[in-house]
């Protein structure tokens, strides 16, 4: 790809185009982190349900879960790093289909 600005004489460098730098990626990671973060944790909690169920654990009055906070934290881990991968990658591929 030429530059434009090298060609007509201008001394001026070209500005990248927004396309071109990396803050979009580091915008769609910081939001999904938080929001793969909490999501994680609440699917974790319904495994957690499920798995008191069947193994018959009562938890104890105002928490939703046996040892909640294990399928919180495992739930909140695996979603704070795999839906910021997952997009980033979506949107890397999208980008480069578009070129």
């Amino acid at each position: 790809m030429r530059d434009p600005s090298v060609e007509s004489g201008d001394p001026r460098p070209r500005e990248p185009a927004p396309a071109d730098t990396v803050w979009p990626y580091i915008g769609v990671g910081c939001v999904t982190t938080v929001i793969g973060c909490f999501g994680g944790g609440m699917i974790a909690m319904l495994v957690g349900k499920v798995t008191d169920a069947v193994t018959g654990c009562r938890p104890p009055e105002g928490l939703p879960v046996c040892t909640w906070w294990r399928y919180w934290w495992a739930g909140a881990l695996i979603g704070a790093v795999l839906l910021p991968t997952v997009a980033v990658r979506r949107l890397r591929k999208g980008r480069k289909t578009s070129e």
